[in-house]
Order: C-alpha cells, then sequence, then structure tokens
C-alpha cells in the first residue's frame, strides 16, 4: 500500500500529470513489488518562487525543484529496489518534467506495519489476514 508525494517547484500539463500518474505506479509494481490498485500517487505543484536551492529563491527560469516521498511498510524492500527505485524516479522526472535541479530527492520511508493502515486496519493486522 504506497504512497507517493510528489512536489514539484513547476506547473504540469495534463499529459505531464497523466505520464507522472503512470509511469510512477508503473515503478512501484515492477521494482519495489506493491500492487497497482492499492498505489496512491499524489502530485503537489507549487511556483517555483515558493522553493530555493544554496538560499537562492528559484524562478521560471530556473530547473524545477522536486521532493518525492514514497511511504512503504517497513521490511517489505531490500535495499537494492530502492536504490533501483530512486534511480529510476530520477530519470523518470527528468523524462517527463525536463531538466530539474541537482539538489532533488527522493526520499523512501519505511514504516513499521503498526503506525500506518489500510482501509481502517493497519498493515500489521492486514499481514494477519
Amino acid at each position: 500500500m504506497p504512497y507517493i508525494n510528489i512536489r514539484l517547484g513547476a506547473m504540469l500539463d495534463e499529459t505531464q500529470k497523466q505520464e507522472l500518474y503512470k509511469q510512477t505506479t508503473s515503478l512501484m509494481n515492477t521494482i519495489m513489488r506493491k500492487r497497482r490498485e492499492v498505489t496512491v500517487v499524489h502530485i503537489h505543484e507549487s511556483s517555483p518562487s515558493q522553493w530555493s536551492t544554496n538560499g537562492v529563491q528559484l524562478s521560471v527560469n530556473d530547473a524545477t525543484s522536486v521532493y518525492v516521498d514514497i511511504k512503504v511498510t517497513q521490511g517489505t524492500n531490500t535495499p537494492e529496489e530502492k536504490k533501483e527505485m530512486i534511480a529510476q524516479t530520477i530519470t523518470m522526472l527528468q523524462e517527463i518534467v525536463g531538466t530539474i535541479q541537482e539538489a532533488c530527492y527522493v526520499v523512501i520511508d519505511d514504516i513499521p506495519g503498526d503506525s500506518w493502515g489500510y482501509n481502517g486496519k493497519t498493515q500489521a493486522m492486514r499481514a494477519l489476514l
């Protein structure tokens, strides 16, 4: 039950958004072994002026800032899978969004199964079913 929050210092067109939804879900399925039907992707767009790198506020002429936060249940992925997911996420962003800031981060949060849930049940409870 992964949740992916993609924060961007840019406004995307509908085609770009659809590609991010589709490709992020595909990467979660093929690399991280997560079921597509419970993968949630949230895109949060903002003005470049709401971002800074090295203490300098960005403008529309700068490369796009991106922060991707991926939440998965602890212990369900190997270090190799996470390494590949981070690398492929950056590649995907470059292909869809264009030039991105070097200071672009992808974070994979391993959350204990008793600390989050799906449809009213913790992941730990669901594992027992």
